[in-house]
């Protein structure tokens, strides 16, 4: 109903037009552009994202990296081992050597020797035993590693983030003796300030995502623990989270980074983008009114003109014309039209003489009928010659002959098939004396079909084809017809009474269960089909191909098929006509599929 409002006035339809191209191209530029918008904002904000993330970790893997320099330096140092070793020493000494040897690192970590549990020396505040501290585990796995240096948290609090301890153990000792640096949160934050911004945050976990430090917006933990989940679960790292979380592993160690950005764009901002363009496309729809009003205007004159010149054509007035003061397509139709009046009025007047000339042509042709009737007659007479002198093959080609060209001159374009059936016979008759009976013709039709009607001089065509394409150089030849319904809309109760299966099946006078002469009381269509079936040498994939796509250029070595499949289609349309395939076993196999249709041929 729409779409038909909208026809019914040319407004309508150039606004149509123009909304139309409204839609196609700012609706879809309009996404596209806020798309490309946040994509190209998106990768700008990533690739600084990266850089800063990268300066973090560099950062953090730099202080690891001078961190577990001085563990070396002290572990070799023999100042420390002799004073660790003896559990004695000048302790000038060994502090001298300790802060020598951890110059760099003194800034952002607190460096402490162990002796068995004892606390021995600390560049920090404080020392005493270790009995009851959280971290004493951690020596005990330093013990068990051997020379490793050991990661480890100085605490059980779940996401709230401590101090990284680096631990070495002192080789060659009676007694354990251990290095400790100790990495505080406020010296990691103060080391990497620079390069996180108030709105980013900082992680820095071991391999099972427990927190040394959290800084800046990850101090919640939430991401932190949505990232967990998500590893958990076995999906992506930074699946179903808001922010931007980029993760990677220091280099030569167990431990993880996680740079937490905030999104490039909230949603108000591109829910902001959509407003626009909706505003962009309504007011797109008022300019696309205003111009469909004064296109409309601007067009109807001219048609408004050609249409009142067009409707005093059609009452009769030839000698209309159209004057119109214009120098654009409207003048050219006013040009085109007056000069199609003057033409088509030349032209019936051509018509009448041609209809005088079309006449004088048909009887032309009714007397050049006299020729076939001569030539029938003629032969007529050439077989009782040959009857009378005893010469059988003579009289049989006379007769089929004669047979054939008294059913091809007649003017009826439909036939029974019975008809059909006896044409081929004589054809088949004059083409066995010609090769010698190489071939035998058999036919496969039950009674209640011979009385279908088929469109004339179609199966002569194709059992041609099979004789002449197919039969040469064969000495024992078979041609097969054979004719059937075919079901249509699954008519099931009409293939089982032609099969026999309901002997109380009323058949008329046609022979065809439950319908007089077109099936009508059955309310389903019904085919015919014909098959047309040898064992020559075998139609070619070319032919068949051609056949089916009507290639003329290829079909002329089989005319007969191309003329009855064009013959099919043109009475019946493309559903129907004539289907070529190659039998398993040799030869060929020719279709013919029409509707199944009873009654008088002249009708």
């Amino acid at each position: 109903m729409g779409l038909g409002f909208i026809k019914q006035s040319f407004k309508r339809q150039i606004f149509a037009a123009f909304l139309s191209v409204l839609i196609l191209l700012v609706i879809p530029g309009g996404i596209l552009t806020i798309h490309t918008f946040q994509t190209r904002v998106r990768l700008d904000y990533e690739t600084r994202d990266l850089e800063q993330e990268k300066y973090v970790s560099g950062r953090i893997s730099e202080m690891l990296e001078l961190s577990k320099n001085a563990l070396e330096k002290l572990s070799r140092s023999q100042v420390i081992r002799e004073a660790l070793k003896t559990g004695s020493g000048n302790t000038i000494d060994v502090y001298s050597e300790l802060y020598r040897e951890t110059e760099d690192i003194r800034n952002f970590a607190v460096i402490e020797l162990y002796r068995g549990r004892k606390c021995r020396y600390s560049t920090g505040t404080g020392n005493g035993s270790l009995m009851t501290s959280d971290y004493y585990w951690i020596l005990k796995e330093a013990e068990a590693g051997k020379d490793v240096v050991v990661y480890a948290l100085n605490s059980s609090t779940e996401d709230a983030g401590s101090a990284l301890l680096m631990v070495k153990k002192i080789l060659d000792v009676p007694e354990p003796c251990f290095i400790v640096i100790r990495l505080s949160q406020e010296q990691v934050r103060e080391q990497i300030k620079e390069g996180i911004s108030s709105r980013d945050g900082f992680i820095l976990a071991n391999r099972f995502l427990r927190p040394f430090c959290l800084i800046g917006t990850a101090e919640d933990g939430l991401v932190l623990s949505k990232v967990r989940e998500n590893l958990l679960s076995s999906e992506a790292y930074n699946s179903d989270i808001r922010d931007n979380v980029y993760l990677s592993e220091l280099p030569g160690t167990e431990l993880l980074c996680l740079y937490i950005t905030p999104p490039v764009l909230e949603e108000s901002a591109v829910k902001a983008g959509y407003r626009v363009l909706l505003l962009l496309v309504l007011f797109g729809m008022i300019v696309c009114f205003i111009a469909a009003s004064k296109f409309s205007e601007f067009f109807s004159r001219p048609i408004n003109e050609l249409y009142r010149a067009m409707k005093r054509f059609r009452k009769g007035d030839f000698d209309t014309k159209i004057e119109l003061d214009r120098e654009d397509e409207f003048q050219q139709l006013a040009v085109g039209f007056n000069k199609m009046t003057t033409q088509l009025k030349e032209t019936m007047e051509e018509q009448v003489r041609s209809e005088r000339k079309v006449t004088e042509t048909r009887i032309a042709m009714m007397q050049a009928q006299l020729n076939p009737h001569f030539l029938y007659n003629t032969l007529d007479t050439i077989k009782w010659a040959a009857k009378a002198n005893q010469v059988s093959e003579v009289a049989t080609l006379a007769s089929s002959l004669a047979g054939i060209l008294r059913y091809s001159i007649s003017g009826k374009q439909f036939s029974p098939l019975e008809k059909e059936l006896e044409m081929i016979r004589r054809y088949c008759d004059i083409q066995r004396i010609r090769f010698d009976d190489c071939f035998t013709l058999k036919l496969e039709v039950g009674d209640e079909l011979l009385n279908a009607i088929v469109p004339k001089l179609i199966l002569q065509p194709l059992v041609e084809n099979s004789i002449i394409h197919g039969m040469e150089g064969q000495k024992d030849g078979r041609i097969q017809v054979r004719a059937e319904v075919e079901e249509t809309d699954g008519n099931r109760a009409f293939a089982e009474d032609m099969a026999g299966g309901n002997p109380d099946a009323d058949y008329g006078h046609t022979g065809l269960p439950g319908s007089e002469l077109t099936g009508e009381k059955t309310g389903n269509s019904r085919n015919l089909r014909i098959d047309i079936e040898d064992n020559g040498r075998g139609i070619s994939d070319e032919y068949i191909k051609a056949l089916e796509t009507d290639d003329e250029e290829t079909l002329k070595g089989h005319l007969g098929l191309n003329n009855v499949n064009t013959i099919m289609r043109m009475y019946y349309g493309k559903e129907y006509g004539v289907k070529a395939s190659r039998r398993e076993e040799g030869g060929t196999l020719i279709t013919v599929r029409v509707p199944l249709e009873f009654g008088d041929e002249d009708k």
